[in-house]
């Protein structure tokens, strides 16, 4: 069996290569002449009743946002679709699925398992909208994979394939998802982008000037998601080592489908805003996505949901991962950003105090937040369905829940003066008795015991973040013949190590107190593995990744 162990530093793990850039092209576009292939066409299916259950759904606020129906299929390189094979010696297979009268179509993998220098391009028939290339990075354990949203009802999926690995490629996808609702900008014009209500506020907007400095950054942690055929809205969390670990925090009533075949797309956020009028927002022309999750921990009793993001986040997108308040203190005022009805980027306001309530939302009752009917509501702006998940701030800044549920909305260009509720953070910190049920063994990793974090941004200026130790200092490197990793300290200090794979289970540590140190990755799986590295002299540490990789 051979092995192959790749050294990162983990600053880059989440950059390098790993998200979906939307560049380059399929190589079908360059060639003259290829093979006609019939389209895979989707069944008709009663529009109609889908509408009028969503009338009843959208009332629900326990349940995501609905904005497309799911074809169950069975679609793979063996099975469907055309091969052509290229000059090169390379060759690509192409599949084409129509759907009549979707706005927008995705895919749910259940195989994809494609080897390095494959990838796969998704695109519309008139090549207006490109989505791609998703490649081997996007590789998992289970085999799954769910694309972001691709305009129109007319889509290809081209699979390139290189000649040095032909024949090792796998996929299947399951399922078409056909958006009968726009989530993009195919019907602007047509006001698609004001799915949401009339009074809802695009995040430009302005919130205050006590407000707005921390909102023009928290923006940046919210993602729009969507899971199947169903939406939600999540938040980039910061950890106590201030690292960029991408945790996402959501409702763990968004529970459409497993979440590693969710989608994310950042900074959806309109540059003409619309503040509380009949007008459109312009769409956005960035699309940053990835795809792929795994569940850190969840509970019903706060209605929470953390994410590790897999799919990898670009640097280029300027991220920001917010702070957090477990405290449990009612705010002076609160503030939400989020996607109501799938639609662009808004925010929302309350100034009048919170109340603490037990609400039988699931089972067993869950402990909420509650933006409160008796103080008329929110000031600005309102949740929808679609918000669920998103994230209620106190006026640092800083996450006290996630939105749960609640009966808000507008009322023309006003709201309804109705109340929501949120999950809260502090009943979230440590619920339960194991890490899969509370936060606070991913977000505070070194039991600091901190009872409150500031946004990545501003720990970083104001010296919170952790100092890293010299990385020259300490050699990491590997021998591929034997899967064996070596540590060199070069630092002349006593360092500890320990490795963790990505479930966060501690596979080995140890202590460097000579110049070397050799572990052995022969008897490991085929993974990802982080080696945290800590000076015990000072607390100072740095983190890298081990990818052992069987096989390809």
């Amino acid at each position: 069996m051979r092995y192959t162990v790749l050294i990162v530093a983990l600053f880059y793990v989440f950059f390098a290569d790993a998200q979906i850039t939307n560049t380059g092209e399929p190589r079908s576009w360059q060639l003259v002449s290829k093979k006609s292939i019939a389209p895979a066409v989707m069944q008709t299916f009663d529009l109609n009743k889908i509408k009028a259950e969503d009338v009843i759904n959208d009332a629900d606020r326990t349940k995501p946002w609905r904005f497309g129906y799911e074809f169950k299929v069975n679609l793979g390189l063996n099975n469907s679709g055309v091969w052509d094979d290229l000059p090169d010696g390379s060759r690509i297979w192409r599949l084409n699925v129509v759907s009549t009268g979707a706005k927008t179509l995705n895919f749910i993998f259940d195989t994809y398992k494609i080897p390095r220098g494959a990838n796969i391009y998704l695109y519309n028939n008139d090549r207006s909208d490109l989505l791609g290339a998703y490649t081997n990075i996007f590789n998992r354990p289970d085999e799954m994979l769910g694309t972001w949203l691709v305009e129109g009802e007319n889509v290809w999926i081209e699979y390139h394939e290189p000649s040095s690995v032909k024949g090792q490629g796998e996929l299947n996808i399951a399922k078409v998802i056909h958006g009968y609702r726009s989530l993009t900008s195919v019907e602007i014009q047509e006001k698609a982008l004001g799915s949401s209500g009339n009074c809802n506020q695009d995040v430009e907007c302005s919130l205050g000037r006590d407000f707005d400095v921390l909102k023009d950054r928290l923006k940046h942690s919210v993602a729009f998601v969507i899971m199947q055929g169903f939406v939600c809205t999540g938040t980039l969390i910061n950890n106590t080592n201030n690292d960029k670990t991408p945790y996402f925090l959501t409702a763990n009533h968004c529970d459409a489908g497993d979440e590693s075949t969710w989608a994310f797309r950042f900074n959806w956020i309109s540059p003409n805003p619309s503040c509380a009028t009949t007008d459109s927002s312009a769409d956005a022309t960035i699309n940053q996505t990835t795809s792929g999750a795994t569940r850190r921990a969840s509970n019903s009793k706060s209605d929470m949901k953390l994410l590790n993001l897999d799919g990898g986040l670009d640097e280029s997108w300027d991220l920001e991962w917010a702070g957090w308040d477990r405290s449990g203190q009612a705010p002076d005022f609160a503030v939400g950003i989020h996607h109501p009805a799938g639609d662009i980027m808004k925010v929302c306001r309350d100034n009048s105090p919170l109340s603490k309530i037990t609400t039988p939302f699931e089972n067993p009752e869950t402990d909420m937040w509650e933006i409160t009917e008796a103080g008329n509501g929110w000031e600005l702006g309102v949740t929808e369905g679609g918000s669920s998940g998103s994230a209620l701030f106190d006026q640092s800044g800083r996450i006290i829940g996630q939105l749960a549920g609640g009966f808000a909305a507008c009322a023309g260009t006003n709201d309804n003066n109705r109340e929501d509720q949120y999950g809260r953070f502090a009943v979230s910190w440590d619920f339960g008795n194991s890490d899969a049920t509370r936060l606070s063994n991913w977000l505070d990793p070194r039991n600091t015991g901190k009872v409150t974090l500031d946004m990545l941004s501003q720990e970083l200026t104001n010296g919170g973040g952790v100092p890293p130790i010299d990385e020259e200092e300490i050699i990491v490197y590997y021998s591929p013949e034997e899967a064996i990793i070596n540590l060199s300290n070069g630092a002349n200090k006593i360092l500890e190590y320990v490795i963790f794979d990505l479930a966060g289970t501690e596979i080995t540590s140890g202590r460097l107190t000579r110049d070397d140190e050799v572990i052995d990755m022969g008897d490991r799986s085929s993974g990802m593995y982080l080696i945290y590295i800590t000076n015990t002299t000072d607390g100072t540490s740095f983190t890298k990744k081990v990818i052992v990789n069987k096989g390809f």
